[in-house]
């Protein structure tokens, strides 16, 4: 796992947010569209076009924080004489975005409720909006209101940068209360490009670092609005409920020529990619960065497989050196270093050193068949979820499997669910020595009368990586 937040890792994933941009949520925007409907906007909307099927909302957690997770429950009330198999689709915004489809059937003279939802752009300002909920045989509509999310008191980089085409950049939404845990939502031109549920390397960054962090390829010129939503969890927080207010870090983002670079790294030591620890020895690993704008700022040394930061080292100026002594290992992991600058530019060596980390004589003699290598040896991690889903929706698990070896492997990669630990999905991989593959597992959540939060795990011979996920009644 090099990082877990890279956006080629996270393209789809839209996790309950929706593709709204600022533009779609304005008060102008609003105005317009008021100008041509003949909609009554205060009041649910009823169409009946077949005479068998009433649509009508009958609850929303609205007002809302701008960047909560907003919930609309609809009921839905066959009158007929027959079963009727339908679509239920939310729709959102003056843009009308569909945000999440769902099939459904209600019995003759039954009425069945539905919660839909999803997570709200962090508007500055207060705003109001339509919710719709459609289906073939008639819909409904009400006006949600979503009040200003409050400026993040700390964040890193500043708030305007320009980089080069290729560069990558580290984003920090600092913690509102480092005892106290948050969620954070990360909006690229309006766009959300993550779910809220962070993966280790996320939890240990917010743990060790006190921010939660989001990493990103800039490679399209012009100019870009990276967004942070951060909503606190310092209440009684439990799946459905609603924080008190959320908060709000913005970026924009110059693409250009003449923007900084990523910083560069070189002599590196050691200098073999394969460093054998004998235990109870030190190692050191040495790098030397350089940044010609001379904003070198610190490197964050990561240890993959067990998911924990190693330490962190200071820089400062346009070249500097970084040292790390480490005692010890485990074995395979690689130690993975974060070169990270002032304006948030950063550059990473993702599979630069392999730990072979050696026992004693007795150890290597009992053990028989361990020849350092690591044939056996895989990393495993969840890069990202597109929790939280409505109950009945396809929840997808993204995973990375590296072959930590030196040999060619097949492997198969499990998802695995529930407190009771069920099978759901799996695929089959070959892997080159050194090779990643990024895959995305899933299945069709069972129905629930009441919001549930539950582990799922990726396994693979023998290694796991685990995360939580919502699922809404």
């Amino acid at each position: 796992m090099t990082k877990p937040s890279r956006r080629r890792l996270l393209q789809g994933l839209t996790a309950g947010g929706i593709t709204l941009g600022a533009v779609q949520w304005s008060d102008r925007t609003a105005r317009a569209r008021r100008q041509t409907t003949n909609t009554n906007a205060n009041t649910d909307t009823h169409t009946d076009t077949e005479g068998s099927l009433s649509v009508s909302i009958i609850e929303t957690n609205a007002p809302v924080p701008a960047g909560e997770y907003l919930r609309v429950e609809t009921a839905l009330t066959n009158t007929g004489s027959t079963d009727i198999r339908t679509e239920v689709t939310l729709v959102v915004g003056f843009g009308e975005t569909e945000v999440t489809r769902r099939g459904m059937t209600i019995g003759a003279g039954e009425t069945e409720t539905i919660r839909q939802g999803f997570y709200t752009y962090p508007v500055p300002q207060d705003d109001e909006f339509p919710v719709r909920v459609e289906t073939p045989h008639g819909v409904a509509e009400q006006t949600v209101t979503v009040t200003a999310a409050e400026a993040l008191p700390s964040a890193r980089p500043d708030s305007e940068l320009a980089v080069q085409p290729g560069t990558e950049v580290l984003f920090e939404a600092e913690a509102l209360d480092p005892d106290e845990s948050q969620t954070t939502i990360w909006w690229v031109d309006g766009e959300s490009v993550t779910s809220g549920v962070g993966g280790a390397w996320e939890w240990q960054y917010y743990e060790e670092i006190g921010a939660d962090f989001w990493w990103h390829e800039f490679e399209d010129p012009g100019s870009h609005e990276v967004t942070a939503a951060v909503i606190p969890d310092d209440g009684p927080t439990g799946p459905g409920e609603t924080a008190e207010e959320t908060y709000a870090a913005r970026w924009e983002v110059e693409v250009t020529d003449d923007g900084a670079a990523s910083p560069s790294v070189e002599g590196v030591r050691p200098t073999e990619r394969v460093v054998s620890i004998q235990e109870g020895d030190q190692v050191e690993f040495e790098l030397e960065a350089t940044d010609p704008d001379g904003g070198l700022d610190r490197v964050v040394w990561w240890l993959t497989q067990a998911d924990r930061i190693l330490g962190v080292t200071e820089l400062e100026g346009d070249a500097d050196t970084a040292v790390l002594s480490m005692d010890g290992g485990c074995h395979t992991c690689h130690v993975v270093p974060w070169v990270i600058c002032d304006d948030g530019t950063a550059t990473t060596l993702s599979s630069r050193w392999e730990i072979d980390a050696v026992g004693d004589e007795d150890d290597e003699d009992e053990s028989g068949d361990d020849d350092g290598t690591g044939t056996d040896q895989l990393g495993l991690s969840i890069q990202g979820t597109n929790s939280p889903v409505d109950a009945g929706e396809f929840l997808e698990v993204t995973a990375t499997v590296t072959n930590d070896g030196t040999e060619t492997r097949t492997t198969s990669v499990e998802l695995v669910v529930g407190h009771d630990p069920t099978g759901v999905d799996s695929e089959t991989v070959t892997l080159e020595p050194g090779e990643s593959e990024t895959l995305t597992l899933g299945y069709e959540t069972y129905e629930t009368s009441q919001d549930e939060q539950f582990p799922v795990r990726v396994e693979s011979d023998g290694v796991t990586a685990e995360t939580s996920v919502q699922v809404f009644a």
